[in-house]
């Protein structure tokens, strides 16, 4: 019986020439062209509606092919409207487009601002958006629940802790404790918000809370710019102590260049808003990464692109 090594040696010699001939074809410079199939334009539409906004802001565009010189079209000659059964919400058309500001989260073009003349009031029920964007596309109408408003516990505990990262840096921090409620046989999601705002400098709201130690049912999720809390829909998984902290200034500054306002927002969205902001979350990650394996946004518009947003929130003012 032949030895191994004589029983392997053709299969050796031919993998050898496989490995050559490969080797001339990238020295004579072989390219394959692959042709990108041709884009059929699609309604593009997102939205995002919460009880106590001032405003709302959406936009509505033509989607356009990855080979596009110009990208996307806003559809400035669209109209829309936001329902709750017979009662028109709110109303957008062409004198509602604005350029996009750099410094705000709506900085890839132009979009719709739609004022209102009291903060919104939502009753019990679903929301329709009806959208014509005629003669580009077919009116569009969807339809998404209001979800239950949550129920929030809170306590503040005003510089419950020192820190001593050493080299003389001792900085405090306050904590934030939150119980959210754990619904029999339903899904718990939660978007939360510890933010403030500095009463001497600006009226703006930030995020100021990072979580004081790693919890497995929360997360930080880039999608909402928000942590995002889940039960994965088990009865079993108590969604109460949720830690948070937020810096509270210098051991060798003045706390007063501090103060200011801190509130606790937490936001019940919709099954189809959590799957998107998850998408974008994905999305973002994987960007730029080419080991990362290619993600798409997951959306709610029919035949088309984008997201009908809903939540319901509670809004806490921290002491």
């Amino acid at each position: 019986m032949p030895s191994p090594r004589l029983r392997h040696t053709p299969l050796g010699i031919l993998a050898l020439f496989v490995m050559c001939m490969s080797c001339q074809k990238l020295e004579s410079g072989v390219v394959r062209e692959i042709e990108f199939p041709e884009h059929d334009p699609r309604l593009a539409v997102t939205m995002f509606v919460s009880p106590g906004d001032s405003a709302l802001y959406a936009s509505v565009y033509q989607s356009a092919g990855v080979l596009s010189v110009g990208g996307s079209t806003p559809l400035r000659d669209a109209t829309l409207s936001l329902r709750q059964g017979e009662v028109v919400l709110a109303h957008g058309d062409s004198t509602h487009w604005v350029e996009a500001d750099p410094w705000s989260a709506w900085n890839s073009g132009p979009f719709m601002t739609i004022p209102l003349p009291s903060a919104l009031v939502l009753e019990e029920g679903p929301l329709s958006l009806e959208v014509d964007a005629s003669p580009h596309f077919e009116p569009m109408s969807l339809v998404q629940p209001l979800p239950e408003r949550p129920v929030v516990v809170s306590t503040f505990e005003a510089f419950a802790d020192t820190v001593d990262e050493g080299v003389g840096y001792v900085f405090y921090n306050h904590r934030l404790t939150v119980d959210l409620e754990n619904r029999p046989s339903e899904r718990d999601d939660y978007l939360i918000q510890v933010q403030f705002r500095n009463i001497m400098t600006g009226k703006d709201w930030y995020n100021a809370g990072n979580l004081s130690y790693p919890d497995p049912r929360v997360d930080y999720n880039s999608g909402c710019s928000c942590w995002l809390a889940q039960d994965n829909g088990s009865d079993n998984v108590s969604m109460a102590n949720l830690v948070f902290d937020m810096f509270a200034g210098e051991e060798d500054e003045d706390i007063g260049e501090w103060s200011g306002e801190y509130r606790l927002v937490v936001q019940r969205p919709t099954e189809d808003l959590v799957r998107y902001f998850d998408s974008v979350h994905a999305y973002e990650n994987a960007s730029g990464n080419p080991f990362a394996e290619p993600t798409s946004i997951q959306g709610n518009i029919p035949d088309g692109f984008g997201v009908f947003g809903v939540t319901n929130k509670v809004v806490v003012t921290i002491p």
